[in-house]
């Protein structure tokens, strides 16, 4: 027998007891909601309400008891819930096509300026690897590969979090 995983949803004070299955089955539900409303103004606000009805099923089950939760009994609650899919399709482009990716310094866990996160953004890299490559073409160039990084500073534009630059980039493109 395995041993029990807690489990905390937003909403609820009291961790829910859980195999790792029923774990691993509620992650995959609430990453596939993530995604199919990634370009949702709301997605974070709905992916919370879902956890919070997902935590409301869960009190009543476990309520009965310190039984914990299985993957089983967990693949019934999620399938009660359904599918998630966007409230409202967003509109369609005049053009057809999507903003696309764009050059910005990003917000979320910057270390200096949020530029090599930006450009990790853009490019789908691992930050780590560009802030290693930074580094080292500085340190290679004498510290001149700083002044084009301090100017890319001063000109590109910030976006808060890594999300925000995923839905602007899949933003349809208006005329």
């Amino acid at each position: 027998m395995t041993e029990p995983i807690s489990i905390r949803l937003t909403g609820h004070v009291a961790a829910f007891p859980a195999t790792s299955e029923a774990r691993d089955a509620l992650r995959r539900y609430l990453d596939d909601a993530r995604s199919a409303l990634r370009s949702d103004p709301d997605a974070d606000e709905i992916v919370r309400d879902l956890e919070c009805a997902i935590g409301d099923r869960l009190s009543a089950f476990t309520g009965l008891g310190d039984a914990s939760v299985t993957g089983a009994q967990m693949t019934v609650i999620l399938a009660e819930l359904g599918p998630v899919s966007p409230a409202r399709p967003s509109p369609p482009s005049p053009e057809g096509r999507s903003r696309g990716r764009f050059w910005c310094r990003i917000d979320e866990g910057k270390w200096f300026g949020g530029l090599c996160l930006g450009i990790a953004a853009y490019g789908g890299f691992r930050v780590d690897w560009v802030r290693t490559v930074v580094l080292l073409l500085t340190v290679l160039t004498g510290g001149l590969l700083a002044v084009p990084y301090l100017v890319l500073l001063l000109v590109l534009p910030a976006v808060p979090t890594v999300a925000d630059y995923e839905r602007q980039r899949d933003a349809p493109r208006y005329a």
